[in-house]
């Protein structure tokens, strides 16, 4: 503000007059001034040009001069209070070398000496200023502890750990909790130990326990050469080999990106090409079920669990019922509204065919219920679940089954004497991961038998529309049965495929089919398909 006053200014015109106001009182105290002898004023004048900077504040403050032994004009020596004085008036003075300061006997300045002092010392301050909070500045980074902010940015990773605990049964991540909910879950945890004796009941408390089988894709793996126990393993565990919770997230981080490139690599090419990348190297095999089993856990059902709960008809009820349809019986979700009979899926020592199955999770959780089930993936598994197979190759599934030759798309002749198919059930769960996709709905149309079942769960991602899917799926001659979309991650189809009568009859009441289901070819088709499925994509970061 130019009209303001300049604090500055006025804080030095008053360290002006005190300075001056000490030199009078100097110059009336006898033996103490300066200008008592000319020899000492002609010293002082020569010290005080050659000095390049003002006397420090403290020095001189209840010092002895050197001139302390000079006796006073009066021929006594000068008090030890007289010396205290000189010293305290002494340090109040500022001296400058540009102009030495000429004082008369009364120890007062000209003007034009006031407002070069004056001009001076606040330049000074200025300069001061400007260099203590440059200094401070600069200083600031040098106090910083590196060895804390290490230790902050360990802290803030372990915070942001997922921290799972079982309570009642249910997964819960004390990480997404307020810090009163989080509470609340502690106290029931605690009762959940008190209320039991087995002796591992302390592990169910661990901050990242064992992924259960609600949380894998197909299974919980079994071979010894997957790493993921030792990162799902507890810092606080009792084993010498655990990780900490900072190489645990890097490590998750590091499996997650190794997952999203091989993800990726399989939506996008056909299914051939998949078969020679894994024989390649089959550990991607391992690492691609690995990562999906952590990405999984976040969803709130595993459509895995949602397929099994189909083959239990007391479940299937509540799987086939819509929110707006809550009349239909558990009965009539069993009938199938094609064949109007009992569905495939109920069919004692039903065949079932796994196609992209993983790990082979559907055969470990149906096997024991008396169902019979075939798994068939791009790697035969070691535990021997899993079969090699690429599911898109027509006819390569090694199970009886052939084309119509009167159906449409009738892609081959059909052989003398082959057995029609077999199955009871084919299954596609998130498995449609080709580029050529279609072909796969077509070898399991060879190998299921009329009245059988076609169901597939997809990422709802993947949909512009399922109305569309719909269509080229009942088009290659299947009926949809039910669908359900009602969970935020992924839809279900359930189909049935149906006789040459009925597929024709469901064409001809088609409008304007986008492929013409006569002349179509396996290229076409495939062509198709890419348009109607989306791959799943992540974001680069």
């Amino acid at each position: 503000m130019s009209n303001g006053l300049d604090l500055d200014q006025l804080q030095a015109q008053l360290e002006l007059k005190r300075s001056a106001l000490a030199d009078s009182i100097l110059a009336k105290l006898p033996g103490l001034s300066a200008a008592g002898s000319a020899a000492e004023a002609t010293k002082q004048s020569a010290a005080a040009s050659s000095s390049s900077r003002p006397r420090q504040a403290n020095l001189g403050v209840g010092a002895t001069p050197k001139t302390s032994d000079a006796p006073a004009a009066n021929g006594k020596a000068n008090s030890a209070a007289d010396l205290r004085l000189k010293g305290a008036l002494t340090a109040k003075r500022k001296r400058w070398q540009e102009e030495p300061a000429s004082r008369g006997g009364d120890g007062s300045d000209s003007d034009a000496e006031d407002v070069s002092r004056a001009d001076a010392i606040t330049a000074s301050k200025k300069a001061k200023q400007q260099s203590g909070g440059s200094a401070s500045s600069t200083a600031k980074p040098a106090k910083k502890d590196p060895f804390a902010s290490t230790g902050i940015e360990a802290q803030r990773a372990a915070q942001n750990q997922p921290r799972i605990v079982i309570v009642e049964g249910e997964e819960v991540d004390l990480s997404k909790l307020s810090k009163t909910q989080r509470k609340k879950i502690n106290k029931q945890l605690k009762a959940q130990q008190q209320s039991t004796d087995d002796s591992s009941a302390p592990a169910a408390l661990s901050k990242a326990p064992e992924t259960s089988a609600k949380q894998q894709k197909h299974s919980e793996s079994t071979s010894p050469s997957t790493p993921k126990a030792a990162v799902k393993q507890s810092p606080a565990s009792p084993a010498g080999g655990a990780l900490t919770a900072l190489q645990a997230q890097m490590l998750s981080k590091l499996s997650g990106s190794r997952f999203r490139t091989i993800n990726e690599k399989l939506y996008t090419t056909a299914s051939d090409e998949a078969v020679r990348m894994i024989d390649a190297s089959p550990v991607m095999f391992d690492e691609y079920h690995q990562g999906f089993r952590e990405q999984v856990r976040s969803w709130p059902k595993n459509p895995l669990d949602r397929i099994v709960d189909m083959f239990d008809p007391a479940s299937a009820a509540s799987v086939t019922k819509g929110s707006k349809a809550k009349a239909k019986s558990t009965a009539g979700a069993s009938v199938s509204k094609f064949t109007k009979q009992s569905k495939a899926l109920f069919t004692p020592g039903a065949l079932v065919v796994d196609l992209g199955a993983g790990e082979g999770g559907l055969a470990k959780k149906l096997v024991p219920k008396g169902v019979k089930v075939l798994c068939y993936d791009l790697l035969t598994t070691k535990d021997g679940w899993v079969r090699k197979q690429d599911t898109a190759a027509i006819g390569g599934l090694p199970l009886p089954g052939y084309f119509d030759q009167e159906d449409p798309l009738g892609l081959q002749a059909t052989p003398q004497d082959a057995a029609p198919g077999v199955a009871d059930v084919a299954v596609f769960c998130l498995s449609l991961m080709g580029t050529n996709w279609i072909h796969m709905i077509l070898e399991a149309k060879r190998v299921l038998r009329v009245g059988g079942e076609l169901i597939v769960a997809e990422v709802s991602s993947r949909f512009d529309g399922f109305e569309a899917f719909v269509d080229i799926v009942q088009m290659l001659g299947f009926g949809l049965e039910h669908k359900d979309a009602s969970n935020t991650h992924f839809v279900l189809f359930e189909f049935t495929r149906l006789d040459h009568a009925a597929h024709a009859a469901a064409l001809r009441n088609t409008d304007a089919p986008t492929l013409d289901p006569h002349t179509a070819t396996l290229d076409q088709l495939a062509s198709h398909g890419k348009q109607l499925l989306k791959p799943c994509i992540y974001k680069r970061r």
